[in-house]
């Protein structure tokens, strides 16, 4: 039997109907020094890296080209978005 698409999966999450953002994304408030990081070990294999929003401007958008298929990468303004950043540049080093 097909599962509805508003069932949620775990007890712990709310489906994502009913999250709430808790604080706009803003890549201003990102250290420079962890962009400067990512920007450089993308771009040392010959790829690209895209900063944006995702379409209700409520996530980090992440684009990654160059490293296969281009693919996007979201998270949320409540992740650790350093941290996250560093461990994608970790990938590509």
């Amino acid at each position: 039997m097909a599962r509805s698409s508003n069932t949620r999966t775990s007890p712990e999450q709310p489906s994502r109907r009913n999250r709430q953002p808790s604080e706009p994304a803003d890549w201003g408030t990102v250290t420079p020094e962890v962009i400067h990081t990512l920007v450089a070990s993308v771009t040392a294999i010959g790829g690209a890296v895209r900063f944006g929003y995702s379409r209700d401007g409520g996530a980090y958008s992440i684009g990654i080209l160059g490293d296969g298929e281009p693919y996007t990468e979201y998270f949320r303004p409540n992740d650790d978005i350093d941290a996250r950043l560093l461990q994608m540049a970790s990938e590509f080093r």
